[in-house]
């Protein structure tokens, strides 16, 4: 049986998901090459400018922001952690799915690899469907015929050229 609906989807899925592990490990990366300092006193400057702001205010925003950038750092890190064993996932299910030898390990590969790198992104949702149709589609069954078993139409077909005689 043919699987090129879910090597096609899976393919596709892991394209998908490798462009965005690019784009996000390009953006932490810069977002944790970027000089906190500088930030924080051009974030200072707007604060200060704002004559709404209460003195206490202006502190605790400080604050948060501070700790804010922290953060957003190390949870960029873990997501292109994440994505990067999103993509390996698809990779090996792929694989598993194309030479046809375990549907089942490939479609549960592929619900990881989902879960994995987002839940309503594209990718995700093309990987849930691969994985649908690795549990949905069944390999066809080959049996060995048995030499010693004919049915009437081929008993027909294969009738001796020695007469039957009767003792």
């Amino acid at each position: 049986m043919s699987r090129t609906g879910e090597v096609a989807l899976g393919i596709i899925g892991t394209i998908l998901n490798v462009i965005l592990l690019i784009i996000v490990t390009l953006a932490v990366f810069s977002a944790s090459a970027l000089n906190t300092t500088e930030v924080q006193n051009m974030i200072e400057t707007e604060i200060m400018a704002d004559p709404t702001l209460t003195p206490q205010e202006m502190e605790y925003t400080k604050d948060i922001l501070a700790g804010g950038m922290d953060v957003v750092g190390v949870v960029g890190w873990v997501f292109v952690a994440l994505l990067l064993l999103s993509v390996i996932l698809s990779i090996i299910a792929v694989v598993k799915v194309s030479k046809n030898k375990s549907p089942k390990t490939a479609g549960i590969l592929f619900i990881f690899a989902g879960l994995l790198s987002g839940i309503l992104l594209l990718a995700p949702i093309l990987f849930y469907i691969a994985a649908i149709m690795c549990f949905v589609r069944k390999t066809p069954v080959h049996y060995v015929e048995d030499p010693y078993y004919r049915t009437e139409a081929e008993t027909e077909t294969h009738t001796t050229t020695t007469p039957h005689q009767p003792l």
